[in-house]
């Protein structure tokens, strides 16, 4: 079944995510561990918020450094694989109203795309006002993108195999929307069977997602174009944004 409701998100991060997104393993979350740790100064005595925290491979990088990082997520398929890890505290909750009093954190992290899935712009500014209701003064954050330089111009289709699985996937970028789309087909060539699923993400360019971080107290101190510090450029793989909450 496909989802194409405006609540893709709750259909789509199940046991699928795994073999959609093999490429986002361990070793990735190592490397952006370890770079948010730096240009965040994370130490063991920080309270870390992983928002969206998926299946919980940032909670053990953390971990590794003996940093207990807090995990959220709306889907308990992921959250199940990040319990076994045991990495971490783990609660499940929509980003637009997080559990937890204000000013619990010090440091937040978000990786891996994880805002602009709600069609509403209200729905996205929400996240961004919880993100500074949770966060200290003074505590740091990181938000890791899309290049929104990049996304106007997908692949339009790309078809790739993943153990067992054939993955086909096809991208358009909608101008009126603003928003980067995805329909997903996973095929298992063994048994025969097909899932959809669909994707759908708000796309900010640099500037005006510093207009709505600025409002929030949000103020961002250097845009990355990759976890490994490079200028953030139309050629960059990622926007990675951090910065403090005034």
């Amino acid at each position: 079944m496909e989802s194409t409701d405006t609540d893709w998100y709750r259909q789509h991060f199940n046991e699928d995510y795994r073999t959609l997104y093999a490429a986002r393993n361990d070793e990735e979350a190592e490397a952006q561990a370890a770079f948010a740790s730096e240009r965040l100064g994370i130490r063991p005595g920080d309270t870390v918020l992983d928002l969206c925290c998926g299946h919980g491979r940032h909670l053990e990088a953390f971990a590794r450094r003996s940093i207990r990082a807090t995990g959220v997520d709306l889907s308990l398929a992921l959250l199940a694989d990040a319990a076994r890890r045991g990495a971490g505290s783990l609660f499940r909750a929509d980003m637009r109203a997080l559990p937890f009093a204000g000013e619990s954190f010090t440091v937040l992290v978000n990786f891996f795309t994880s805002f602009g899935y709600f069609e509403s712009e209200q729905g996205n500014l929400m996240v961004i006002n919880e993100i500074a209701r949770v966060l200290r003064p003074a505590g740091r954050f990181l938000i890791d993108l899309i290049n929104p330089l990049n996304a106007v111009s997908p692949v339009p289709e790309s078809l790739r195999a993943e153990g067992p699985f054939e993955i086909r996937e096809e991208r358009w970028f909608d101008d009126e929307t603003r928003r980067i789309n995805k329909r997903i087909n996973l095929l298992d060539t063994v048994s025969g069977e097909s899932r959809r699923y669909r994707e759908s993400v708000r796309i900010y360019e640099q500037e005006e997602l510093l207009s709505i971080l600025s409002p929030s107290g949000l103020e961002v101190e250097k845009i990355c174009g990759d976890f490994e510090g490079g200028d953030f450029h139309a050629n960059s793989p990622r926007m990675v944004l951090y910065g403090a909450r005034s």
